[in-house]
């Protein structure tokens, strides 16, 4: 009887952990936003210039982009430190569509953070 109750937290401990591997990039920047951990303002900062760069990004026209860009520092952010990069490339599996990422990053080497939103576009050919 211990051995199947056991069995049965276990299973749902696996179920928990499959589900938060797969639902965590869906909520990552809402708890940020709405569930404030840090009584600072940099973690919604970051993520409202995450926001900005991948709105810039996208009105952009498509270019083809071989090379990683490096981090450029994020204007209104100096303060922190905030870093940004936006990233276009072809998708692997899928050629007519671009892959378009852009990532935030400061802080330092044991405690540098980031986050990053990626977006599927299709490529349009004049």
């Amino acid at each position: 009887m211990s051995e199947s109750s056991s069995r049965s937290i276990f299973e749902k401990l696996i179920y928990l952990g499959i589900a938060t591997f797969f639902l965590w990039p869906f909520v990552q920047l809402w708890s940020i936003k709405a569930v404030p951990v840090f009584e600072t303002d940099t973690h919604l900062r970051a993520s409202v210039a995450l926001e900005n760069l991948m709105e810039e990004a996208l009105s952009r026209p498509y270019e083809r982009v071989s090379a990683r860009s490096s981090y450029k520092a994020v204007a209104g952010c100096e303060d922190i430190g905030l870093q940004g990069r936006v990233e276009m490339f072809p998708h692997p599996d899928m050629p007519a569509n671009v892959m378009i990422r852009a990532t935030v990053r400061w802080g330092m080497f044991p405690l540098g953070k980031s986050l990053s939103l990626e977006y599927l576009r299709a490529r349009t050919r004049p």
